[in-house]
């Protein structure tokens, strides 16, 4: 009578495949979790990606924010903060703006006047390091932004 069991194939019991299910589903019950854990961050009002020491950024607190202010006020808070002018319709003259960010005073009215149209279009952020987009827009602005000193 055994032979007849061990004759058939294993299989094709139905006892086979309920304890072949109970066994996986313990295995699974006790296997550890995976350590690893991948976010994705859909809001684009949030952008962190990397973790730094210094504070995630708003984006809409800097945006639409004259260039060399928001840049002046980020590099004095600690951030690593790069600046470009980007325009899509005439490539040619996109252009990177940290070195002159760098060199001009926020307090200085020829430096403001300067780089007036320059406006904040786009925040990045990855960890400390901050990557302003600017884009132009153009203004008749003529006179000495409040707080800076008249030096035309």
């Amino acid at each position: 009578m055994a032979n007849k069991v061990f004759n058939k194939q294993l299989f094709k019991k139905w006892w086979f495949w309920v304890a072949l299910v109970a066994i996986l589903g313990l295995i699974g019950l006790f296997a550890p979790e995976s350590s690893t854990e991948t976010t994705t961050n859909n809001d684009s009002d949030t952008p962190s990606q990397n973790v730094g020491t210094l504070p995630a950024l708003n984006k809409i607190d800097y945006t639409a924010k004259e260039g060399l202010v928001v840049y002046k006020d980020l590099a004095t808070k600690g951030y690593t903060v790069t600046a470009k002018y980007v325009n899509e319709a005439v490539p040619a003259t996109n252009q990177e703006l940290t070195d002159q960010f760098k060199a001009a005073n926020v307090n200085s009215c020829s430096d403001r006047l300067g780089f007036d149209a320059y406006v904040v279009s786009d925040v990045t952020q990855d960890g400390d390091a901050v990557s302003i987009i600017l884009a132009n827009e153009p203004t008749s602005n003529q006179t000495c932004p409040a707080g800076t000193t008249n030096d035309l």
